[in-house]
């Protein structure tokens, strides 16, 4: 059985020019509204999200519509088999130049990848998720409550965008079979795990606050091409 097909990376060593860039990249994750559908009850998410669809030819980005986020119970056992509706992600954030030389970037990738005379769709649909998870003395912060799972999609990049006062979020790679392949530490903005969600299977370990900190946060960005 073939492990998964994935890349490690960082987007500012990829992609990023001028130094202010991704500082205005990174200040979206402020403010960020609680998750209200936390099946476990927990309230140490936060998050936004939108659907888009994105034209490869001239890079033009639109909203695919706001009919919420579906995942089955088979995907996510926790949170599935409802219709979930979060506040979108803010335009000012979709226009900056990170967000679209990582579409261009990825997108890009994908297509290198298509076997010769594979279809390669000119407009794709990307559902954009942006989280924080919060850890302080009371609770812990669990990136994947749902456990070891897919997203349901064609590839998915997993993004670090801030780490301030936490230890543990480490990421493991499974097999389709559910067997460890990669683990791996987004360490430093702008670290990237790119995965076929096709090939297999991932989570990421809980969040605790750093000692003596009153509490702590993982930022995260995630784009998945469907």
């Amino acid at each position: 059985m073939g492990g998964p097909r994935y890349a490690l990376g960082n987007v500012r060593d990829d992609l990023l020019r001028a130094g202010d860039d991704w500082d205005k990249f990174s200040r979206f994750w402020e403010g960020l509204p609680l998750d209200p559908y936390m099946g476990d009850g927990g309230t140490y998410r936060r998050r936004k999200h939108s659907l888009i669809s994105y034209d490869a030819g001239d890079g033009t980005v639109r909203s695919a519509g706001r009919n919420g986020f579906h995942q089955t119970k088979e995907i996510n056992r926790l949170n599935g088999g409802i219709v979930r509706h979060f506040e979108p992600v803010d335009q000012a954030l979709l226009d900056t130049s990170v967000f679209r030389r990582m579409l261009a970037h990825f997108v890009a990738r994908i297509e290198e990848a298509t076997p010769d005379g594979g279809p390669v769709p000119p407009v794709r649909r990307i559902n954009v998720h942006q989280h924080r998870i919060v850890a302080s003395e009371d609770e812990l912060g669990n990136p994947t409550p749902e456990g070891i799972h897919r997203d349901g999609v064609e590839h998915v990049v997993m993004m670090l965008v801030a780490r301030q006062a936490v230890t543990g979020g480490v990421s493991t790679l499974y097999d389709n079979a559910e067997s460890p392949v990669l683990t791996h530490t987004l360490g430093e903005p702008g670290d990237y795990i790119f995965l076929d969600d096709r090939t297999g299977l991932h989570s990421v370990s809980r969040v605790r606050v750093a000692p003596a900190a009153p509490e702590g946060y993982r930022d995260m960005f995630f784009l998945e091409f469907c």
